[in-house]
């Protein structure tokens, strides 16, 4: 059986790899809309020059309703994006909060015994 210090590290670790998967999608959502935005309006990116990755944050931003796939181009809805941003800003800083809060209960009941 485990010790209660090897237990503990595996949690944290685990609580670690869930906050950075989660903040490398918020990474690549900000990335992405960035290029976006720096486009002339009515103009669009090309599907097929995105890598794999940022197609499947684009399918992820048009889900959310910040983008519009329309064939083989990409376009960004603009009144969207504001909302979008302080939606994700909330997410993030809700996602730190419990993420501190779990990573505090984990401890604490792992080592405390």
């Amino acid at each position: 059986m485990p010790s209660r210090g090897l237990l503990t590290v595996a949690a944290l670790v685990g609580i670690a790899l869930m906050c950075l998967a989660s903040l490398r999608k918020l990474e690549r959502e900000r990335r992405l809309l960035g290029r976006l935005r720096s486009l002339d309006p009515g103009r669009a990116l090309l599907l097929n020059r995105l890598s794999a990755e940022e197609r499947d944050t684009a399918r992820s931003l048009a889900a959310a309703g910040v983008v519009v796939i329309q064939g083989d181009r990409l376009y960004l809805k603009g009144p969207a994006v504001s909302a979008f941003r302080r939606k994700r800003i909330r997410l993030a800083l809700s996602g730190v909060f419990a993420a501190l809060v779990l990573v505090f209960l984990v401890a604490v009941l792992l080592l405390h015994r």
